[in-house]
């Protein structure tokens, strides 16, 4: 019998196909290659987070303050800090807030699979019904703002993770007519890249400007 699939494949297994929501990677900059498109579907969504910032502000400053605060985070066994597939504990959890900003430079990161991940352990603190109000805002503005790009073979998409969400619409593919979905990405840290906010050191390590950080960092045990 073949083991039962962790929490991070059976999260990649739903995502093969379906729409991916909108969230940002643990990197400075991402790129994208497409090698292949889907016969159907795949297109790429991007949103600024500083105009979603500004548009919330506009419209519900009150659910503002609330993307400033904690969201619990799962790890999802990255790093050594649990067991692949083990269940979300605080062990295996860290709180940072979506949004943040230091030295006038805003940054989002975000992903709401791991929120929600986060949430199913008893002993990680529940989101406030400010905080899930604020993420219906954030989603919701993302959308309006957000603008689709097709990726063609040969195209190549690089984006500020810091500032950016990307996410992408269902797809389909025809192996028959040789048209299923292919890109390579690419995590890059740059050396100029900015200072992030106090406390993003949980998940960055670095926070300085012109400092290497990002991806996934393994701790040898």
């Amino acid at each position: 019998m073949s083991a039962a699939p962790t929490a991070r494949q059976r999260t990649r297994r739903a995502a093969r196909y379906g729409g991916l929501r909108f969230h940002t990677d643990r990197t400075d900059v991402v790129g994208l290659l497409c090698v292949r498109q889907a016969a159907k579907g795949g297109v790429s969504t991007l949103a600024s987070t500083p105009a979603i910032h500004n548009a919330i502000l506009a419209k519900r400053p009150d659910l503002l303050d609330a993307l400033f605060t904690d969201y619990w985070r799962s790890r999802f066994g990255e790093e050594g800090t649990g067991k692949e597939g083990s269940s979300t504990t605080r062990s295996t959890a860290y709180p940072l807030p979506i949004f943040g900003v230091r030295d006038g430079k805003f940054t989002s990161h975000y992903s709401l699979t791991f929120i929600e991940a986060a949430q199913m352990a008893a002993d990680i603190p529940k989101l406030t019904p400010a905080q899930k109000e604020a993420i219906d805002m954030l989603m919701a503005t993302a959308q309006e703002l957000c603008f689709e790009m097709t990726l063609e073979p040969g195209d190549l998409q690089l984006i500020n993770s810091h500032v950016t969400y990307h996410g992408r619409t269902p797809f389909e593919d025809d192996f028959a007519a040789g048209q299923s979905r292919l890109l390579l990405r690419l995590w890059l840290t740059m050396a100029n890249n900015r200072p992030l906010p106090r406390g993003h050191e949980i998940l960055w390590r670095s926070i300085e400007a012109g400092q290497p950080r990002g991806g996934i960092q393994q701790v040898t045990l």
